[in-house]
C-alpha cells in the first residue's frame, strides 16, 4: 500500500457475465447490493443529525444527501414516496442555508435550488418549482461577472451544469437557450483572454487562485468537458463551431499533460504523480477523453480514456476513503462511464470490483475519517449513490457532474 492507495489484489476481467437480458445485474449480485444499500441507508439516517447543520451544499451538505434520495426514488420506485419525503425534508433544510454569492451547483445556491425545483416538480407543486427556477435564472448576471471563476466546483461551469440539469430533469422549456449560450460564450471568452495574456500553448486556459489547474473539479479538463457536453444538444447546434476551433484543440493540449506513469498533471506548475481521483489526475481526464470520443468519433480519444482507466484500476482504491470526490467509489464511476461508451464488460467487471471493496465499508485501515463522513462528495451518501448506480450500470452517471 502506498500512502494514497491500496494495492489492487482483485483479479482482472476473465470473461465473466454479470447482466441479464434486461441489462440489470444478476439476481444474487443485485440482492447483495440492495441489502448493503438498505443497511447503509439506515446508518446514514441514524447519523444525519451529526452532519453540519450550517452546510446546505450539494458537495458536503444536506442538499447532496437530498440528491441521493431523489436518485433512490428513481431507481427503487417501490419506495418512492418514502424517498421523496426524505429528499423534501433535506432540501428544505438546505434552502435555509443558501449562499447566493456562489453561483455553482456543488458549493453554491444554484445546486440546492435546482434539486428543490426537481423535487417539487415530482410531487406536483408547479408554483414552488417555478419560484426556484426563477431564482436560479436571476443569478445569471452574477454568473457573468468578471469576478467569477470558470471552474466546476465554484465557478461558471457549475452554473452551466445547473441550467442543463434543469432542462434534463424538468424540461428544455424551463431555461431559455439564450441564457446558456451567454454563459457558454463567456467561458470561451474568459479562457481565450487568459490564454492570450499568459502566452499559453492552449487556445483556452483558466486559473483558480493563481494556479492553472488541469483536473475535473477546479481545472481545464472539467471546464472543457462541460462545454463539450453542451454542444451535443440540438438546441445548441450553433455552438458546435467552437468544438473544432477551441475545444478539441484544448483537448489536444491536455494530452501533453500525461505523466510517464500514464497519470495526468494536476496543474501546470506541478509534475507530482500522486493524485488519481475525480478532482485531480487521471480520473477527471478520463471523462474528458471519453466525451471527446463521443463528440468526434476519433478512436484515439477512447484509447486515452481507456489508458486512464487502466491507471485507475491500478491506483484507484484510495486510502482517503470510499467517497466520490477523492475516494474509491468516485474512481469506480470512470469504469461505469467507459462501460457505457464501449460496451466492453471489462469495465463493468472493474466497476463491480471497486463496489466489492465498498461492500466492506469501514473495515479497511484508512489513515483518517473524511471531514464530512456522511456527505455526498466525501462520505457515505456518495458511496451509496455509486452502489445504487451499479444496479443499473447502463444508466449510471457521476452525480452532479455528468
Amino acid at each position: 500500500m502506498s500512502d494514497r492507495y491500496f494495492k489492487n489484489n482483485y483479479p482482472d476481467y476473465n470473461g465473466e457475465q454479470y447482466l441479464g437480458p434486461d441489462n440489470q445485474l444478476s439476481p444474487p449480485l443485485k440482492s447483495t447490493i440492495i441489502q448493503w444499500i438498505q443497511q447503509h441507508l439506515h446508518i446514514l439516517e441514524q447519523n444525519l443529525n451529526q452532519t453540519d447543520s450550517s452546510d446546505g451544499s450539494v458537495y458536503t451538505g444536506s442538499a447532496g444527501i437530498a440528491l441521493l434520495y431523489l436518485r433512490l426514488a428513481q431507481v427503487l420506485p417501490d419506495q418512492k414516496s418514502h424517498f421523496m419525503s426524505k429528499a423534501q425534508t433535506l432540501i428544505d433544510a438546505a434552502l435555509r442555508l443558501l449562499d447566493r454569492r456562489v453561483v455553482t451547483f456543488l458549493c453554491g445556491a444554484p445546486g440546492p435550488l435546482a434539486i428543490a425545483a426537481v423535487i417539487y416538480y415530482n410531487v406536483g407543486d408547479q408554483k414552488t418549482t417555478d419560484k426556484y427556477i426563477e431564482t436560479i435564472l436571476s443569478m445569471k448576471k452574477n454568473a457573468l461577472s468578471h469576478s467569477i471563476p470558470d471552474e466546476f466546483l465554484y465557478g461558471r461551469a457549475g452554473y452551466l451544469f445547473t441550467l442543463m440539469f434543469l432542462r434534463r430533469e424538468i424540461g428544455e422549456h424551463v431555461v431559455d437557450p439564450q441564457i446558456i449560450t451567454e454563459i457558454f460564450e463567456a467561458m470561451i471568452k474568459s479562457g481565450k483572454k487568459y490564454a492570450r495574456e499568459t502566452h499559453s500553448d492552449s487556445p483556452l486556459m483558466y486559473q483558480w487562485y493563481k494556479t492553472e489547474y488541469l483536473g475535473a473539479a477546479h481545472g481545464l479538463s472539467g471546464i472543457v468537458h462541460r462545454l463539450l457536453k453542451v454542444t451535443q444538444h440540438e438546441s445548441f447546434a450553433h455552438l458546435r463551431p467552437y468544438v473544432d476551433s477551441h475545444l478539441i484543440p484544448t483537448v489536444e493540449y491536455l494530452k501533453s499533460k500525461r505523466l510517464a506513469s500514464g497519470n495526468y498533471m494536476s496543474s501546470n506548475d506541478s509534475k507530482s504523480d500522486r493524485l488519481v481521483q475525480w478532482c485531480h489526475g487521471a480520473s477527471g481526464f478520463a471523462y474528458l477523453f471519453s466525451e471527446a470520443y463521443q463528440v468526434t468519433g476519433n478512436s484515439s480519444y477512447i484509447e486515452l480514456a481507456s489508458s486512464a482507466g487502466d491507471i485507475i484500476w491500478e491506483r484507484g482504491i484510495l486510502t482517503k476513503g470510499y467517497g466520490i470526490c477523492h475516494g474509491t467509489a468516485g474512481n469506480g464511476y470512470v469504469f461505469l462511464d467507459l462501460y457505457r461508451v464501449t460496451n466492453d464488460t471489462k469495465w463493468l467487471h472493474r466497476a463491480l470490483k471497486f463496489a466489492e471493496f465498498c461492500l466492506n465499508y469501514g473495515k479497511h485501515n484508512l489513515p483518517k475519517e473524511p471531514d464530512c463522513p456522511y456527505s455526498l462528495f466525501e462520505g457515505l451518501a456518495g458511496t451509496i449513490y455509486y452502489m445504487v448506480d451499479i444496479l443499473n450500470p447502463t444508466h449510471a452517471r457521476f452525480p452532479a457532474f455528468e
